[in-house]
Order: structure tokens, then sequence, then C-alpha cells
């Protein structure tokens, strides 16, 4: 990449991210205000001929849209540019702020992680997806490369409505089998094909070996339900993930009921001492 490309007379490229979602993706840094941005690289298929774009048009309601939800789990939106390539193409770019953390995909390639971790990103992309549909929208195109994970462990969602603007991402097929099986089908966007989707995504950080049972085992499963009436609904969603999530004591069940058989004891102790303290009265 040439360093000293500059997109939209605004965005200074310096480094490409190690996202593969719907274009090539960078950070930038933004010569007005000084903040480091990503730049994210969009190719829409080639208009009919002359006149309206009906294509740009779209994506620039989806990319309205996207702009005007405010949460701290949703990438904000900041600009929509249209610039010419290197090779004298045109481009849309589109311009979010850049949080500092990796794509879900990169995370899962380093290795597979703890079910609890996997829940703890599940609740958050949830609570996101909620934002989202109250915005009165679908993501419509869920997948690890757009929810992005910091040092934390606390994931944010991008990406909201460019698969439904673009058609998927960048040379995918199915989305990379993060479709619902009524998307799959031709039907339409919805908040339960995001469901379906979050319920995907969570088997994929799993190494797509969740589980056998246990409170993840039934979101996943809950969640990716081929009839959207059988999901599970947000809140049945959540209260699994939140039991998924929650710290595993050091000792496990073992020294939990070692616990509980310690106090029992001392109490049935306490009353035979009593007993024959009375009997000796």
């Amino acid at each position: 990449m040439n360093r000293s490309r500059v997109v939209g007379g605004r965005y200074l490229l310096l480094a490409e991210l190690d996202r593969s979602g719907f274009g090539r993706s960078y950070k930038a840094e933004d010569r007005i205000t000084g903040r480091q941005v990503a730049v994210i690289e969009i190719r829409l298929p080639a208009a009919p001929g002359d006149g309206d774009d009906p294509l740009r048009d779209r994506l620039l309601r989806e990319v309205r849209a996207a702009g005007r939800i405010r949460h701290p789990g949703v990438v904000p939106v900041q600009d929509l540019v249209t610039d010419r390539l290197p090779d004298g193409s045109l481009r849309e770019h589109l311009i979010t702020e850049l949080p500092d953390a990796r794509a879900l995909s990169a995370v899962v390639a380093d290795g597979q992680m703890p079910p609890r971790r996997v829940a703890s990103i599940g609740r958050d992309v949830l609570t996101a997806l909620g934002a989202v549909h109250a915005g009165g929208i679908p993501h419509g195109g869920l997948n690890p490369d757009c929810v992005l994970v910091d040092g934390a462990g606390r994931a944010v969602v991008t990406d909201i409505g460019l698969a439904r603007a673009v058609g998927g991402p960048a040379g995918a097929t199915d989305a990379g089998g993060f479709l619902a099986p009524e998307r799959r089908a031709g039907g339409p966007d919805t908040p339960a094909a995001d469901l379906w989707a979050l319920g995907a995504v969570l088997h994929h950080a799993t190494g797509r070996r969740p589980p056998s049972n246990g409170p993840l085992a039934e979101a996943i499963a809950g969640l990716t339900a081929a009839d959207p009436e059988q999901r599970l609904s947000p809140p049945e969603a959540d209260a699994l993930l939140e039991r998924a999530s929650r710290p595993v004591p050091a000792a496990g069940d073992l020294g939990r009921s070692r616990t509980l058989l310690l106090v029992v004891a001392g109490i049935l102790l306490a009353a035979v001492v009593v007993m024959v303290v009375l009997a000796l009265l």
C-alpha cells in the first residue's frame, strides 16, 4: 500500500487492518481532527448505465441509518466518501471510529477461547444488536469480522447494514455460513435472522466445538433453531449467556460441596453438644 495515499482529501491511510469483510480496511488518520479512524473500501457492482446509481443510493441510506445509532457497543459511523484508487477506478469508502480491538475472526485464529469468554462476547453482541434493532433496522450481515474484541475482552459491533447495501462480504459465498436459513432461502433481513447469526458466530468462536451441554450450548442451540419462531428471545439468550459467563470458583463444584458439608456438620455437632449438656444438667 502507498502510505501517502489520502482518501477524500482528508484520511491518510496508515496500515491495513486484519479484517476481510466488505473490502480492504485501513487504519487512517483524519488530517482535520488528528484522530485515527477506520477506512473500509467498499466495492459496489458497476452501475447499469449513466444517471443515478441505485446501489450507491442504497448504501447511503444504510450508512445514514447506521449513523443514527448511538450505543457504546456499536462502532459509530462518521463519513462516506467516493475516491479514486491508484488504478484510476472509483470506490466508496466508509469511515468509522477505530476501536483498539481486533476482529473476532483474528482472535479465533489465535486459538480456541474458553466458553466463559465466548459467552461474555455473546452478551456484548446481543446488547449491541438490541440497540441496532431498537433503531428500526437489522444488522443484516453479522459475522466474526463484524465483531471487534478489545484487550479486556469487551466486544463491539461494526458494519451495520453493509451486507444489505453491498450484498455480502467480498468474495464470500453464503456470508461464510453466517446467514440464517430463511435468509439463504431468499427471505428478508429481520432481528430473528440476526439472532441466528449471533448463534453461528458463537459456535465459530468455540472453534466449532461448543460444550456438549450447559448454558452456552443451550444458547447456541436456541439461537440457531431453524424456525425463527422457535429461537430464543434476547432476554432468554442473555440469561443463558450470563450463566455461561460466570467465573467458576477455584475449587469448583467439589469445593462448594465440601463447604456445605462442613457447615451442616458444624450445625449437627453444635446440636449434639447442646443435647449432651442438657442431659447432664
